[in-house]
């Protein structure tokens, strides 16, 4: 019995001495930003979006090419003339030199360049808003694991003061046995109570530990780097009324910023498959230099070399209907692209309105459980008296110090529910940076 008691202390005093200077929020959210893998993916992501987005990548430029060939040829030729004139030679060489200076400039193909030219800016945008969708999404991740750990570290006092409760109650049993006023079944009820408030005690240290490691991983840490929270009660902040929380949704919302460009996005794609029933038409001009000589033939050198301007018209008449396939296919697309939007704006509206009903519900409920927790303290106390004076059996303590422990295990899951919430409620409502860095 003197062993388990001194090793539960000591786990006890390890873990309360191990509770040194605590992290801010803010320093934890800084570290993520800097190491979170994801983040950085997603930020080279969005720039890979404005790398694209450039006036070079839409076709309006005209394009330069620089060509040469050099070429060989070893024949064997016989030619035979009208005349009778017969020409022949073996391996003759035959040598051909072309070089070229071309420029390409497309001055029209149905309103392609246009297109392609919002569609860019659409993508560089959905980039940056992918990024910052993910940013704000591991910031609302570590916000709720900060709390919680604070939350788990709450309970862990609480279940430390429920054991010094039972160690009081067995030290009692133990003297009033040892002096032969108490039984021997009060003192096993009361160690067996102990014990299990013990295991209790050991499966929340475990508890923080394994979320210890996970904050750690969302902050790219070393997975067994301790971590130490502020010990403060929630601080929650007051949300707006339903219908500003609503109208705020609509306005800052990711998801539904995304889903309006996905819809542009769509817009540019019919815009570009339109732009295929039109005719294309090319400006080109160059310089042009061509010399060709042979061993055995009508002439033994042939040089052409000179400037070349022109006009080139492509039109396609038919292309076994692919053009028009194309085009409703990709109507198709945008009319999902829209039905996905209302949908999404749909799901989000619902979560909203859940959560402030939920808040105020909770809010409601913090308060009847403060006023348990309150009369339960004072009911305890007295149950503490009469178990002294043996008034009262061991049992009756022990469901006395239960109810003790449920009220403020009630309270606190309660308030950590109403952090939850209003973390959630600020990333849909686009503000959890602000609210939180």
């Amino acid at each position: 019995m003197k062993q388990i008691t001194i090793k539960i202390l000591a786990i006890i005093t390890v873990f309360t001495i191990s509770e040194g200077s605590a992290q801010s929020l803010q320093e934890m959210i800084n570290t993520a930003l800097t190491n979170n893998y994801q983040i950085s993916i997603v930020k080279n992501e969005a720039q890979v979006a404005a790398n694209n987005n450039v006036i070079g990548n839409t076709g309006v430029l005209p394009s330069v090419d620089l060509n040469g060939t050099y070429s060989n040829s070893f024949n064997n030729t016989k030619q035979e003339f009208a005349d009778g004139t017969i020409r022949e030679g073996s391996n003759a060489k035959n040598t051909n030199l072309n070089l070229s200076a071309l420029a390409n400039w497309t001055i029209f193909n149905g309103f392609n360049v246009y297109a392609k030219r919002d569609q860019l800016a659409y993508l560089e945008e959905l980039g940056q808003l992918n990024s910052k969708f993910y940013i704000e999404q591991t910031v609302s991740d570590i916000v709720t694991a900060y709390h919680q750990l604070m939350y788990e570290q709450q309970l862990l006092k609480n279940y430390q003061q429920s054991l010094s409760i039972s160690l009081f109650r067995l030290t009692l049993e133990k003297k009033r046995k040892e002096v032969g006023a108490g039984k021997a079944m009060d003192y096993g009820q009361a160690l067996v109570d102990y014990q299990t408030d013990s295991i209790r005690l050991l499966s929340q240290q475990n508890a923080i530990q394994a979320l210890k490691i996970e904050l750690n991983y969302i902050l790219n840490n070393q997975l067994e780097k301790e971590i130490m929270v502020s010990n403060e009660e929630f601080k929650v902040l007051v949300i707006p009324t339903k219908d500003t929380l609503l109208k705020k949704v609509d306005e800052a919302n990711i998801q539904l910023a995304q889903q309006r460009l996905q819809e542009l996005i769509a817009e540019t794609d019919l815009r570009m498959a339109k732009a295929n029933r039109y005719p294309k038409i090319d400006l080109f001009a160059g310089y042009q230099y061509s010399k060709t000589t042979a061993a055995v033939g009508f002439s033994n050198s042939n040089q052409n070399y000179g400037p070349t301007v022109g006009v080139s018209v492509s039109f396609n008449l038919y292309n076994g209907g692919a053009t028009n396939r194309e085009i409703k296919n990709i109507k198709l697309y945008a009319e999902n692209t829209q039905l996905t939007k209302q949908q999404v704006n749909q799901q989000i509206n619902t979560t909203v309105l859940n959560f402030y009903n939920e808040y105020n519900s909770i809010t409601s409920q913090i308060l009847l459980a403060k006023s348990n927790v309150k009369e339960m303290a004072k009911v305890y106390n007295t149950a503490e008296e009469q178990l002294k004076k043996g008034a009262i059996n061991g049992y009756d303590f022990r469901l006395t110090q239960l109810s003790l422990l449920n009220s403020e295990l009630n309270l606190m899951q309660l308030q950590f529910s109403l952090k939850a919430i209003e973390i959630n409620l600020n990333r849909l409502l686009g503000i959890v940076l602000e609210s939180y860095i």
